[in-house]
């Protein structure tokens, strides 16, 4: 039995991209363009998935996601909230089963999350490889993930160490990409590397490792230094990429 996604936006753009896509997937889908459809949909189709917009007409997604929560029926749905607005993230910090996405992110991450979450692997297409994707700056991860592509890749953008590990664990991606950042506490490249490095499965995956120049001795106390992308500006980071994914 297909399963079921719920897309709730008023901008027909996102709602007729997501249909194509989680179509494509496999996916049985549903729409709706407010708040007071998205419950009325949910109520009725009981999805496996919601998908949900903030600033919609009538009902707010906000407002609607709270009374999908309060119905015992759907209280326990995953919820994707995908808004143009990161700050919107705070109004759903309490609830259970809900994560935010900014648009600004793209289309492309939510899918890899709707699999990630209820679904299997998205079926690699003749000739594609895949890979996964972690990094802080959103500009360059655009960057890195267009050349990805270039190099006829799938690209799978993971949002946290967690997510990371499991997801190289169910898609068996041909390399890995991870920044290194100054803060771990915002992304643990060492800490992904070394759980990977403890899974009989995928313990022989590629992990590439980019970070600026400044952190490039940090990143030799963790990684090899073949498998280190030092950079000063992010053009010197593709240059780098680009003769790597050539040789593959």
């Amino acid at each position: 039995m297909k399963k079921k996604v719920l897309v709730v936006d008023d901008e027909p753009f996102f709602v007729e991209v997501f249909t194509l896509k989680l179509t494509q997937a496999g996916f049985e889908v549903f729409a709706a363009r407010n708040g007071v459809e998205a419950v009325a949909k949910a109520k009725a189709e009981r999805p496996d998935l919601i998908i949900m917009d903030v600033m919609m007409p009538i009902m707010s997604g906000f407002d609607a996601t709270q009374s999908i929560r309060q119905d015992p029926n759907l209280k326990n749905i995953p919820v994707i909230v995908f808004t143009a607005r990161a700050a919107f993230g705070e109004f759903f910090s309490g609830m259970r089963a809900v994560e935010v996405i900014t648009k600004t992110t793209g289309v492309d991450a939510v899918i890899a999350r709707v699999h990630a979450i209820i679904g299997e692997p998205p079926p690699s297409v003749d000739g594609l490889k895949r890979a996964v994707l972690l990094g802080v700056e959103d500009a360059l991860l655009e960057k890195v993930r267009t050349l990805l592509k270039k190099h006829s890749f799938e690209v799978f953008p993971a949002l946290n160490e967690k997510e990371a590990v499991e997801m190289v664990e169910k898609l068996k991606p041909a390399m890995v990409f991870c920044q290194l950042w100054e803060d771990s506490s915002v992304l643990d490249a060492p800490k992904i590397a070394k759980s990977l490095g403890l899974s009989p499965t995928v313990s022989r995956t590629p992990f590439y490792i980019y970070c600026k120049e400044a952190l490039s001795v940090e990143a030799m106390k963790y990684f090899d230094l073949g498998n280190i992308l030092a950079y000063k500006e992010s053009s010197d980071l593709l240059k780098k990429m680009e003769a790597l994914l050539s040789k593959k």
